[in-house]
């Protein structure tokens, strides 16, 4: 066997290891959820002016946290909107 041949061997070896990896990962494989972004898109909107006026603004985004340790329970995400009248609303995005 040449150096080319040892190579090639390397490589075609590396491939069906990629391979058999990939194939190992399929059953993990998990479709993102983007709360992050859709609650974003709406604490803009919410915060943008409101022709009507009955809008006053929209707070920060809050993330579902362990109340004691602080990780990440859920993707869900909050917020909360103010009204003319001061009464708060809680706004949810949550994956179903």
């Amino acid at each position: 066997m040449n150096d080319d041949d040892i190579q090639a061997a390397l490589h075609h070896q590396q491939q069906l290891e990629q391979q058999e990896f990939e194939e190992q990962l399929k059953p993990y494989h998990i479709n993102l959820a983007y709360c992050d972004k859709i609650a974003s898109v709406i604490k803009d909107a919410l915060n943008a002016t409101d022709p009507d006026g009955i809008i006053m603004g929209c707070g920060k985004v809050r993330f579902d946290l362990h109340p004691e340790d602080g990780y990440l329970i859920s993707t869900k995400k909050t917020l909360t909107v103010v009204d003319k009248n001061s009464k708060l609303y809680e706004v949810t995005v949550k994956e179903i």
